[in-house]
């Protein structure tokens, strides 16, 4: 009796292989769908950092221009080998001596969706 216990705990079963195999399938799957989101991820937060920096860099330009308009400016960037575009809009306050600057970037001519916006104040 003892030696059919023997032969019977010496290894696993081929249903226990299978579930240990689907388990380890599962994990896998859900480790590769984690690292694909993450990476995505990480290419949409560099889009927006870019995005972010030539906003800052077109709202000084804005700002230092002398003889600014109010109105609506327009122009694009290259930056990082990508094409921004972007609009800077100087509006009044209700203080005459100030004037609100915004500034959005976008992917796209139509600015659909801007990847970073910006506001600021210039003197009259």
């Amino acid at each position: 009796m003892d030696k059919k216990l023997a032969n019977h705990t010496r290894g696993f079963t081929l249903l226990e292989v299978l579930i240990a195999l689907i388990i380890i399938s599962v994990g896998l799957v859900a480790l590769l769908q984690s690292s694909k989101h993450s990476a995505n991820t990480l290419t949409i937060a560099r889009e927006q950092t870019a995005a972010l920096h030539v906003a800052d860099q077109v709202m000084l330009q804005l700002y230092n221009r002398g003889g600014l308009r109010l109105g609506v400016h327009q122009g694009e960037q290259r930056f990082q080998g990508q094409v921004f575009y972007w609009q800077g809009t100087l509006t009044t306050t209700e203080n005459a001596r100030i004037n609100r600057l915004d500034v959005k970037v976008s992917l796209d001519r139509d600015f659909d969706y801007a990847e970073a916006q910006l506001s600021g104040f210039k003197k009259s």
